[in-house]
């Protein structure tokens, strides 16, 4: 809250101490903590802490006699959470519990109501008894929403136990339906032996149960007396059918907004209902919308009424793959196919044109250019190539880059005419030249760094050409940018100037070219990384397509990427990586292996630990036991990539650690549940650190239902018997349309496909993903534990661990021993608020100001 003043005093029995713990403390920070802050008082009135900022992990404090008393004091402008604070007592001889790398426990950051949410534990510590964890839920309950007040009682507990020999233990949580937005999840691990305990809180998204509707529609344009045929589909967030029964409001408007037609409480079937009506002889031409009425959910959609003709046949433009800004000639295939599939004989009417405006306060006309030409598609004939000679191609383009090709395709004998459009732009670039899946940030520790460059046709067809691909090191830039920019280098006499330029030229720590010809389509390569000096942070690759210079008459430009990796040294003795990324889809109903590999000394042991989440959601967890092998796994990593070293001498290849290196596999098998996309984490606890990597996979589209439709023939003659055939799960209520291909030459919108369900899953798991957590305490002290905590983050998942990554972090201030003097700053009139107030569990007395 804004201006508060309040003092907490305990006292414990004769004999004993309070002990203090802090769950949770977010306010306005400053070096000083002179605006909002806590300032904790011992026995003797002293203070031992002045706190501000905000929390990572619990703050204890214990005092050194029966008494404790804090003074927490906020100013008017920012506001904060607050604190969340309990206090027991111990005896004298009580010690703050202060552990590291025992747990971590992952949850979502959103929990949808009256749905379960899988929370999973992770303990590492293999001297422990059996145990039990304690999940609860606490909501604001105060009449101010705006202010966070502490519940007493959760509204939802549980407690399962957990066996000394788990290491592992994921469990299912349901909120129950409640009002709120927010909650504060509370976890508890306590152990039989008490070696050590757990309880933490963490603010919750509360989601609501959401209905997600689909309208079909078996046309997308409709005439007049036509039948207009109309489904509406509710699923839950789990694409099951929705628990709304009833649609109470069903109408359909003309485009003058008229109701013509509707219907009440229209019953659901699993989910689906289904209705028609018929257009009268003369009904309104335009845009007509359908909408409906459920509870609180509302959806419409749009059809279009008019005096179409049905199409006889679909005109298309097979273009060619580039336009070369140097091109002789350039052409394209134009095409016209019957509905039953075949060639439409007729004249075929092209006409190119550009179109340019200057721009000026007061433009003049535009400049259009055009180029027609006419071809006809004889008895021999199945398409029509038309043609643009290197003369027209200028012509067109002497001001502009893009332009437009209108093909007008009269059907020979009837007259019948369809239209059909293309556009383009000039390309100034020979070749496809383009970096693949390669990473931008690189950890140095006993892994070469392996990338690819791809070398394409402009149809995409693989090429093969020559490319010269030069690796740099480089040291850090930085050094030099900030010199000039303090003091700007007319300000600089000589020996400055000259001293700078030796800087300058000491920043490139290495350089070497190496002339690589493409294999089909691919340049695979990797780059030593041993014995890389800490000052070195970039490793810079580019490529050029050297058969392919630039030509300043043509405008042509010479095909150049370039890949600049960020470097990262570590002193660890182990370092492990997600490699072999994948490039493409993967499919369901298969099991994916996602390798992960280790640069080490021979026959290290240790535990990989891995979470496999999506949509918000953690799907799969695990750990496994590793053993490093003697001999060195690095072919099965690169494969068959070329060696291309960053220095003549070749001095990184051989590492001078006696590392090798090894790899393991973990098996995930892919299923809807993790489509359209999949996060997998790893991480190693080595010591007193923890290593990590991730890496995020696209995944077909997929349901859980399959669902299969077929026609007993390819192709019959008018009157024909054919048959449908549909095959899904028993108990299915299948919804079936079919319709004339010259119908859906006109197209629909309101499709429903398995393309339109994948949208939908994504759409459903982005409610829990898109939220995120402010992490500016990280990202400003601690960068690579916000980098750590970001991963799990993007994905809708949170975490509390004691491991070394987080633990390390300390992001809370302590100004107990800073000046009190500090000049008076004014704050800005337009001040920003966070929300939220004061979270308290203890007695409060208020000072009288």
């Amino acid at each position: 809250l804004k201006d508060t003043n309040c003092t907490y005093k305990m006292k414990a029995a004769e004999g004993g101490r309070v002990q203090l713990t802090f769950f949770v403390f977010d306010t306005e920070s400053n070096p000083r903590c002179s605006y909002d802050l806590a300032t904790v008082f011992d026995s003797n009135g002293t203070i031992i802490h002045k706190y501000c900022g905000k929390n990572t992990k619990n703050l204890e404090v214990t005092s050194s006699a029966e008494d404790l008393s804090f003074n927490f004091k906020t100013d008017g402008v920012q506001e904060s959470l607050g604190f969340l604070a309990s206090w027991k007592e111990v005896g004298d001889s009580a010690e703050q519990t202060d552990t590291e790398g025992k747990y971590l426990i992952s949850f979502p950051r959103s929990f949808i109501e009256e749905s379960p949410e899988k929370i999973c534990i992770e303990l590492f510590d293999s001297d422990k008894s059996d145990g039990t964890i304690e999940t609860q839920v606490f909501i604001n309950d105060g009449e101010d929403k705006e202010s966070w007040i502490f519940g007493e009682l959760p509204v939802e507990k549980q407690t399962i136990e957990i066996k000394a020999e788990e290491k592992l233990k994921c469990f299912d949580f349901t909120l129950p339906k409640t009002k709120e937005s927010k909650g504060l999840l509370n976890i508890k691990v306590n152990f039989k032996d008490s070696t050590y305990s757990v309880n933490s809180f963490k603010e919750i998204t509360v989601l609501k149960k959401e209905n997600y509707p689909l309208i079909q529609t078996d046309k997308g344009q409709y005439k007049a007396k036509d039948d207009v045929k109309f489904r509406v589909l509710l699923v839950d967030h789990n694409l099951k059918p929705s628990e709304i029964k009833t649609i109470e409001e069903l109408w359909v408007e003309d485009p003058r907004n008229r109701r013509i037609v509707q219907w009440t409480n229209q019953g659901l079937e699993k989910g689906l209902m289904q209705q028609e009506f018929k257009l009268s002889e003369e009904p309104e031409l335009g845009t007509w919308t359908i909408m409906f009425k459920a509870g609180p959910l509302k959806e419409k959609t749009t059809f279009t009424v008019s005096e179409y003709v049905l199409p006889k046949f679909e005109v298309t433009i097979e273009p060619p793959s580039a336009v070369l800004r140097d091109a002789l000639e350039a052409e394209w295939k134009v095409c016209a196919k019957y509905t039953h599939g075949g060639s439409v004989k007729g004249k075929v009417k092209a006409n190119f044109t550009s179109t340019y405006q200057r721009r000026t306060w007061r433009p003049p006309p535009p400049i259009v250019k055009n180029i027609e030409m006419l071809k006809s598609v004889n008895a021999d004939d199945d398409c029509a190539t038309v043609m643009l000679n290197s003369e027209q191609i200028k012509e067109l383009t002497e001001k502009v880059d893009n332009f437009d090709l209108k093909i007008i395709f009269e059907e020979e004998g009837t007259g019948t005419v369809e239209i059909s459009n293309w556009s383009g732009s000039l390309v100034d670039e020979a070749i496809k030249l383009d970096i693949g899946s390669s990473s931008q940030q690189f950890i140095l520790g006993g892994f070469p760094y392996v990338a690819e460059f791809s070398v394409k046709n402009h149809d995409d067809s693989p090429r093969e050409d020559d490319i010269e691909v030069c690796v740099r090191l480089f040291k850090d830039a930085n050094e030099i940018r900030n010199l000039f920019n303090r003091r700007g280098i007319w300000s600089m006499d000589e020996d400055e100037i000259a001293e700078i330029g030796k800087k300058m030229v000491d920043i490139k720590y290495s350089s070497k070219c190496h002339q690589v010809r493409s294999e089909n389509g691919k340049i695979k390569f990797y780059v030593p990384m041993n014995n890389i000096p800490k000052d070195v942070t970039k490793l810079s690759i580019k490529a050029t397509a050297i058969n392919h210079p630039a030509n300043e008459t043509t405008k042509m430009k010479q095909p150049v990427r370039k890949l600049d990796v960020s470097l990262t040294h570590t002193t660890a003795d182990l370092t492990l990586s997600v490699k072999e990324k994948q490039r493409s889809k993967i499919s369901c109903g298969e099991n994916f292996e996602a390798k992960v590999y280790f640069s080490s000394k021979p026959n290290k042991e240790f535990d990989l630990h891995y979470h496999a989440l999506s949509k918000g959601m953690i799907f799969q967890s695990g750990s496994m036991k590793v053993s490093t092998e003697q001999t060195n796994a690095l072919e099965s990593l690169v494969g068959q990539a070329k060696e291309l070293s960053a220095s003549e001498n070749n001095n990184e290849k051989d590492s001078n650690e006696g590392r090798v290196v090894s790899n393991q596999e973990i098996i995930l098998p892919i299923d809807y549940k993790v489509s359209p996309s999949l996060k997998l984490v790893v991480f190693v606890n080595d010591g007193n650190q923890t290593l990590t990597d991730s890496h995020t996979y696209d995944v077909e589209a997929c349901q859980n239902h399959k669902v299969k439709a077929e026609w007993s023939e390819e192709k019959v003659y008018p009157g024909s018997a054919v048959t449908l055939s549909v095959a899904s799960e028993p108990d299915s209520l299948c919804a079936i349309s079919a319709t004339d291909k010259s119908v859906d030459l006109l197209g629909n919108k309101n499709k429903v496909t398995s393309e339109t369900i994948g949208k939908l899953q994504a759409e459903i798991g982005d409610r829990k993903t898109s939220r995120s957590e402010n992490y500016w305490e990280y990202q400003r002290k601690c960068p690579q534990t916000y980098d750590a905590i970001k991963v799990y983050e993007s994905t809708g998942i949170q975490i509390l661990t004691d491991l070394s990554f987080i633990n390390s972090c300390e992001t809370i201030t302590d100004a107990k021993n800073e000046p009190e003097y500090e000049p008076e700053i004014m704050h800005s009139a337009v001040a920003f608020s966070a929300g939220g107030g004061q979270i308290s569990a203890v007695e409060a007395d208020y000072d009288e100001d």
